[in-house]
């Protein structure tokens, strides 16, 4: 056997010997480690992603929006906060701030899901896809008694 067809074939072997369908799982030695063959049923959520600013639920809290303009420039940093405050005494409210943008009630990008207390401050970068669009960046709040949603219309430049 040539050299160079010697090493292929020892590195292919080495490869294969390394590569397994191993589990996590660990079995002592000379025991075979077992698969379950349980179904496992997972449930996802409804989607909660519609546009507009109706709550859902009796949430106990009040959300606002608010942009350092309402005119951000496509490509650059621009600054955004959400305030939640309790219905109750105007004290600060906690909860689960998913932040989406829609373009003529179509949603376009989801920036995240964000934990706050109170107030939270994000930047976001428009993308030069969307200059020249009305858009809408919407805050959707999940909290106590259930979800609030703010809405901030700009104009992508």
């Amino acid at each position: 056997m040539q050299p160079v067809r010697r090493y292929t074939f020892l590195l292919l072997l080495a490869l294969a010997t390394g590569c397994g369908g191993g589990s996590d799982e660990t079995a002592p030695p000379g025991t075979a480690a077992s698969t379950s063959t349980d179904v496992l049923t997972v449930t996802q959520p409804g989607n909660t992603a519609i546009a507009g600013e109706d709550p859902t639920g009796d949430p106990q809290f009040t959300v606002t929006l608010t942009g350092e303009s309402t005119a951000p420039a496509a490509g650059r940093p621009w600054r955004y906060t959400v305030r939640a405050r309790s219905k109750d005494g105007g004290s600060s409210a906690s909860g689960t701030a998913k932040m989406r943008v829609w373009v003529d009630e179509e949603l376009v990008d989801t920036l995240g899901f964000f934990t706050f207390d109170g107030q939270l401050v994000r930047t976001h970068v428009w993308p030069r896809s969307l200059r020249g669009e009305a858009a809408e960046l919407q805050a959707e709040v999940e909290g106590d008694g259930g979800t609030q949603r703010a809405v901030l219309r700009v104009e992508v430049n």
